[in-house]
């Protein structure tokens, strides 16, 4: 005589907890791949902008050269910073009538950022390039940040000191000397008490704000000074986009 198996049969709840386990399965993988997705379609996205933004850089017109404003610069190094100061800006409103701040705009901001702390005035200001007037009264110094775009600084007075990353000593530099800041660069920089420069800077400015910016927001928490450094470049936006139009004859 046969005895009949014994087996265990599955209960209906349990059969749709199992189909229920492999939907969620399959629904977190339908989730995950179109979170896949987005992501690589916004990194494409962002690689074709950036592209774009680096050939538009390349082929525009800037209304100024890093050769000239170090040279304007270095004609007046070893005076007292006020007076080459007033020169620059004199012989800058000469050769780019238009483009520079007028005197009731030009005001001396402070800047904090990289744990240093000095002050600018900007004489003008675009999209795609700048030249300020830069210095500190006291001996300061930190990090440089990395910037999307090339800086210079011709020195007038004072002594700046230069540690470039990958090196093992630093560089000095008196007045009349010019230093580079390549784009995608960080050095470690020292000012000395009474140092001024003039600074030209090309490339994507807005990009450069988010570090001069950072330690007046998250660590001076000086909302003053940030809308005086907001302040000013609008003011200078709205002067290269009327110098613009005008030449557009509108």
């Amino acid at each position: 005589m046969a005895w009949p198996r014994r087996g265990r049969s599955r209960s209906p709840s349990r059969c749709r907890r199992g189909r229920a386990a492999a939907g969620g399965m399959g629904a977190a993988g339908r989730r995950a791949l179109r979170q896949a997705l987005r992501a690589g379609l916004a990194l494409g996205v962002l690689a074709l902008v950036l592209q774009g933004l680096r050939g538009w850089l390349t082929s525009k017109r800037y209304e100024f050269t890093p050769a000239e404003i170090a040279q304007l610069a270095r004609h007046h190094a070893g005076l007292d910073h006020e007076l080459a100061f007033s020169k620059i800006i004199v012989e800058l409103r000469k050769k780019h009538p238009g483009h520079i701040l007028p005197d009731e705009d030009l005001q001396w901001v402070f800047v904090n950022a990289g744990r240093w702390m000095g002050s600018m005035c900007l004489l003008h200001a675009s999209l795609t390039e700048y030249v300020l007037l830069f210095g500190t009264a006291v001996d300061t110094g930190g990090h440089s940040g990395r910037y999307w775009a090339d800086i210079s600084n011709t020195v007038i007075s004072g002594t700046f000191q230069q540690w470039k990353e990958g090196t093992t000593r630093s560089e000095i530099y008196y007045p009349g000397d010019t230093i580079v800041h390549q784009a995608g660069e960080a050095t470690s920089v020292q000012w000395s008490a009474g140092t001024w420069m003039v600074e030209y800077g090309r490339g994507f400015i807005p990009s450069t704000l988010a570090f001069a910016l950072a330690d007046t927001l998250f660590s001076a928490q000086d909302f003053v000074t940030l809308f005086y450094t907001l302040r000013v470049y609008a003011k200078s936006l709205l002067l290269e986009a009327n110098a613009f139009f005008s030449t557009l004859g509108c």
